[in-house]
């Protein structure tokens, strides 16, 4: 299973589901629920492992963890 680079994840609240919510910015279109955040990024995360794996069979590119701003003083 290809490990999962550091992705940057967004969570919210699913009235609808009544569950947490985790999205992945660098990877639009995948989601993991769960009932709680740690729930929904291990769904989460087992998606994305999926879709690596799909892109290394097929030969694709792998998509880029999003850059990070560290240590920025204002």
């Amino acid at each position: 299973m290809p490990s999962i680079p550091t992705y940057t994840y967004r969570f919210e609240w699913s009235e609808e589901d009544h569950e947490h919510v985790a999205l992945c910015a660098e990877i639009p279109g995948l989601s993991g629920l769960g009932a709680t955040r740690a729930d929904a990024v291990a769904e989460l995360e087992e998606s994305i492992r999926g879709w690596l794996a799909h892109l290394e069979e097929e030969g694709l590119p792998i998509p880029a963890p999003r850059q990070r701003v560290v240590g920025h003083t204002y």
